[in-house]
Order: structure tokens, then C-alpha cells, then sequence
């Protein structure tokens, strides 16, 4: 009992010591677009906030956005640790559950770890409601292809009402059952060709019953304010040209030892494949296109993470229960008062350990954010409009209204061009006067350690008004 709540909370009493969700650049856009959304009680369909504000845009993760900024009323800035603590705690027990739980509770546990640990760089963003829905459909998915019970299918529709007004990253959901339906159908394929090579699920499961749930979980997730239009809009941010700009869609560095854990996690997923001499399409399939996803893009990484966990689990279940009849899946008293008493530990631990005090949060926010140039900017009303650095809008859009951003991390607002330009010009790799927002802008807030920052102290017609550890804010006369 004690591990169990160990393992739980481990994670979320880690968050409380060095609020590292202070640090996450998207947050402040969801708090930002969230308040807009109660306000007003409407959905965006422009680029509210920008100087892009003519240019259509759709908030996909409208719903996350409502939960954060309505946590923000209750709670202040104490809803951003307290959500990636509770996120931490989820994907804790459903780790744990994926690679066994109770029937195997050590080994669960350790890979229930090793899980926490690949992911302990992930934000309170959006993407988190994804983890936590696609564990949730990989375990009902696992235990139907054991048991057959189909009432679990078609509780999949609801998962994927909510799921698919909370993040985009339901497409991915929809994935994983196009995989499961087609492995079904090669099976039954099988069966009727006599293809050895196949591998049969444990229980009949009827292929129309399945195909007919798919149509229920896909209508679920175009039950949204924008329809289908989210399936587009994932298409599209998969092939931007701006991504190479950004570290978190490009490949693995492995410059840290999360990306090292990952490897190996993988590794050693196909190598029970391999031991075990599996010849079940779903699971190859999940971990070939998972993990062709997760090195693909650093962002997408918890996308191999969860079914190796789960595939290393059952190997190790396999090899414990030779001889014996394989259990479903189980949900003991031990699990939910170990996950009760957690849920309280982390409770009582965000009350105690993260400052209820506006201002000193500020404090810890201003150590990777511009707080005292923005009071700077705002105390003494500098001229508009507003040429920002990339990594900072949404940050600006929250706590510097007043001001139109230039650009932020908005997907699918700016055109292509524009984003591309605007990396270039950053670092100088075209002039500064060919990339508008920057010629156009009487004052700049540019990142101190970075290219344009010290290149522009020097360039006539630019004055320094402030500046700090971390940023610079320039006055610009005029076009030359």
C-alpha cells in the first residue's frame, strides 16, 4: 500500500518543489483564449490577440482552455502546478494498470517508473488530455481483445466526446482504432484462409459490431463547435514547413537521459515481441507506427511510451502464468484506496508547498519570462505595435493584453511564409527590414541571448529602453 502511494504521488510532490509548470511556454495561451471563451461564451474564429487578428483561426483545445482558465478563478496561478500534478498522478496509475497492476504489482511498478520518468519534461498542456485518453483507450482495447466484451467499445464514443473537445490529439485516438478494426479484419482473414502466421485474439469479436463502434467514437469527436475541420488542421500541422524550427517536432537530440530511457524502453518492447514470438498484428503494428511517431518528433514521444509499457507488461504476466489461465483486467481495493489516499497526499501537498501568493509565483515566472519588461512596457505605455519574440506571445497574450503580439505558438494562425521569415530575420539569416512585423514595430521585446537582441543595440535608429537578465526592450524611431 505504502509503494502504491509512493508510486502515485511521487511525481506530483516533485512538481510542487520546482514548479516546472511555470516554465511551459503554451500554458499562458490556454489561460489567455480560456478567460475569452467564459467571457465572452463564444469560440474563436480569428486570431484574437495578434496583429494577425483578420486571419481566420480555430481553438481545437477550446475545452482544455475553459478547464485552465476556469481552475485559474478558483485556484490563481496555483492551477497551473495543480493541473500537471494531477496529470502527473494519471499517468502514474495508468501506467501502472497497462503494465499489469496487481497481478503483477513490482513489475508494474517499475515500469510505471520508468514511464513517469521518459515523460517528466511534458507541460500542463493540452497534450497531457491525450496521454491520459490514449492509455485509457489502449487498456480498453487490450482487455476487449482478451475478453470480448463489446459494452467496453461503444463506451469508447463517450471517451472520445470528451477527448475530442479537449485536445487535438484525438486523431490519434482514431488511429489506434483503425489499427485495432484492420488487425481484427486480417484476423478474421485469417482464420477463414488458414494463414498460420496470424496470431488469433483470445475471444470472437464480431468485425461489424466493431466497424459500427468506430462510426459511433468518429461522429464523437466531430460533435465539437468546429466539426470535422480539426481532422485538417492536425493534417496540416504535421507537414508545416515552420517545424524544423521547432525543437519539440524534430527528431531526438538525446542530449538528455529521458530520450536514452525512451530507447531503451522500446528497445525492449520489440525485443518481448521478439522473445515471445508474437504474431499479433495490433501490437506490432501499435509499436511500429507508435514508435515511428515518437523519434519522428520529440513532442510525440509518450506515444511509444505508453504501449511499451503495456507489451512489456504482458510479457512479463505471460511468463508468470504459464500453465494458468490468464485473468482480465482487475481493479482491487487496493488500487483505489492507495489512488485515494495519493489524490489527498498531492492535495495537501500543493496546499502547503506552492505559494498561494500571486506575487511570488510572478517571481518564479520571471526567471524564463519577461514579467519586468512587460511592467516596464505597460508602466510607461510604449508605443504600438509590438514585435516579440516567438517563444514568449503566448505569455504576452496573458499577461500583457493591451498589447497585440507579433507572433506566438499558435498553430495554424500565421501563414507559412510568415512563420518562416520570422526565424530567419531572427537569426539573420535575411535582413531585418524584409520580415514586416519587425519594420512595422515602434518597440521590440527580444530575447536577451539571442541573435537579434545584440545585433540591434548596434543598428542606428534603434534605442535600448530596458533591459534585464533575460530580455531587451528596444524603441525604434521609424523606418528608415
Amino acid at each position: 500500500m505504502f509503494a502504491l502511494v509512493l508510486l502515485l504521488s511521487a511525481g506530483a510532490v516533485v512538481e510542487s518543489a520546482n514548479l516546472s509548470s511555470l516554465r511551459d511556454p503554451e500554458i499562458w495561451g490556454h489561460l489567455r483564449l480560456g478567460s475569452w471563451i467564459l467571457e465572452n461564451r463564444s469560440w474563436p474564429q480569428v486570431g484574437l490577440f495578434s496583429q494577425a487578428a483578420n486571419l481566420p483561426w480555430r481553438d481545437f483545445n477550446w475545452g482544455y482552455d475553459v478547464l485552465t482558465a476556469t481552475a485559474y478563478r478558483l485556484w490563481g496561478l496555483r492551477a497551473i502546478p495543480a493541473f500537471l500534478m494531477g496529470f502527473r498522478v494519471a499517468l502514474a496509475a495508468i501506467t501502472f494498470l497497462l503494465a499489469g497492476g496487481e497481478r503483477s504489482f513490482w513489475s508494474a511498478a517499475a515500469l510505471s517508473t520508468v514511464a513517469q520518468y521518459a515523460l517528466s519534461t511534458m507541460g500542463p498542456v493540452a497534450p497531457c488530455i491525450s496521454v491520459v485518453f490514449f492509455g485509457i483507450e489502449l487498456l480498453l482495447l487490450f482487455e476487449i481483445r482478451k475478453s470480448g466484451n463489446l459494452r467496453m467499445l461503444f463506451a469508447l464514443a463517450a471517451l472520445f466526446l470528451f477527448w475530442g473537445n479537449l485536445d487535438i490529439g484525438f486523431v490519434y485516438g482514431i488511429a489506434l482504432y483503425v489499427l485495432f478494426l484492420a488487425a481484427l479484419g486480417f484476423e478474421k482473414m485469417g482464420r477463414t484462409w488458414n494463414w498460420q502466421w496470424i496470431q488469433r485474439t483470445d475471444a470472437e469479436i464480431p468485425i461489424g459490431a466493431t466497424a459500427l463502434a468506430g462510426v459511433a467514437c468518429l461522429a464523437a469527436t466531430v460533435f465539437s463547435p468546429y466539426g470535422y475541420h480539426a481532422y485538417a488542421a492536425f493534417f496540416t500541422d504535421q507537414i508545416d514547413a515552420v517545424n524544423r524550427n521547432l525543437p519539440s517536432y524534430t527528431a531526438m537530440s538525446f542530449h538528455r537521459p529521458q530520450d536514452y530511457v525512451l530507447l531503451l524502453l522500446t528497445m525492449a518492447a520489440f525485443l518481448s515481441l521478439g522473445i515471445r514470438r508474437s504474431r499479433d498484428l495490433f501490437q506490432i503494428c501499435i509499436m511500429v507506427a507508435c514508435g515511428a511517431l515518437a523519434f519522428h518528433a520529440e513532442r510525440e514521444n509518450w506515444l511509444v511510451t505508453l504501449p511499451a509499457v503495456a507489451l512489456i507488461g504482458q510479457a512479463i504476466q505471460e511468463k508468470g502464468e504459464e500453465g494458468e489461465e490468464q485473468q482480465g483486467l482487475q481493479w482491487g481495493r487496493q488500487t483505489f484506496a492507495a489512488g485515494a489516499v495519493a489524490i489527498a497526499l498531492v492535495a495537501v501537498t500543493l496546499a502547503i508547498r506552492v505559494p498561494g501568493k500571486k506575487e511570488t509565483l510572478l517571481g518564479k515566472i520571471g526567471e524564463n519570462y519577461p514579467v519586468r519588461a512587460c511592467d516596464f512596457i505597460h508602466q510607461n505605455r510604449l508605443p504600438s505595435p509590438l514585435f516579440n519574440s516567438y517563444q514568449w506571445g503566448s505569455f504576452l497574450t496573458w499577461y500583457l493584453p493591451e498589447y497585440l503580439v507579433a507572433i506566438d505558438e499558435r498553430r495554424g494562425l500565421y501563414p507559412e511564409k510568415e512563420e518562416v521569415d520570422y526565424f530567419k530575420a531572427m537569426r539573420a539569416d535575411i535582413p531585418y527590414q524584409a520580415f514586416p512585423p519587425m519594420r512595422q514595430a515602434r518597440t521590440l521585446l527580444v530575447d536577451k541571448v539571442g541573435v537579434m537582441g545584440e545585433a540591434l543595440r548596434g543598428v542606428r535608429g534603434f534605442q535600448v529602453a530596458y533591459e534585464d537578465d533575460i530580455s531587451i526592450v528596444l524603441l525604434q524611431e521609424g523606418e528608415e
